[in-house]
């Protein structure tokens, strides 16, 4: 296999990975809308810090909720994030926490924009793909 080829062929699997990394995590948000509660929450503490793992620097973010329940009135919980976007201290956010075990929220918003970037640049990355292989394939018909 020439680079040519094996370019469109990477392009054709990263961009199908991460294509079924949105669309997966959009089925797991999905499955868990009908049986999880839904709650407004307030944004009581953003914690941002610099870490140094895997030979590189990163950013962690842990934000601290406090959220009402029905069954047990007004609970806390703290949950590290990939995105700070739209979350202030003081301001609200939409969770969905597990009746069963109340301190497990999940952010539908957050975390299906998470999904949808996945989703788009796995798209585009595997469009890309097809562009180059149907580039090829004019090359070798006029050669």
């Amino acid at each position: 296999m020439k680079s040519y080829d094996m370019a469109y062929v990477a392009c054709f699997l990263i961009g199908f990975v991460m294509l079924a990394l949105g669309i997966g995590g959009f089925i797991s948000l999905g499955m868990i809308v009908k049986d999880w509660t839904p709650a407004r929450g307030v944004v009581e503490r953003i914690e941002s810090e610099r870490v140094y793992k895997y030979r590189k620097m990163r950013w962690e973010h842990r934000v601290d909720v406090r959220y009402e329940t029905v069954e047990f009135g007004e609970m806390y919980a703290s949950k590290e994030v990939y995105l700070t976007l739209g979350m202030r201290e003081g301001g609200e956010i939409a969770l969905l926490y597990n009746p069963e075990y109340v301190r497990e929220v999940r952010f539908p918003v957050h975390e299906g924009c998470l999904h949808g970037f996945f989703s788009a640049v796995g798209l585009g990355i595997a469009w890309i793909g097809f562009v180059l292989r149907k580039e090829k394939r004019k090359g070798a018909k006029a050669s």
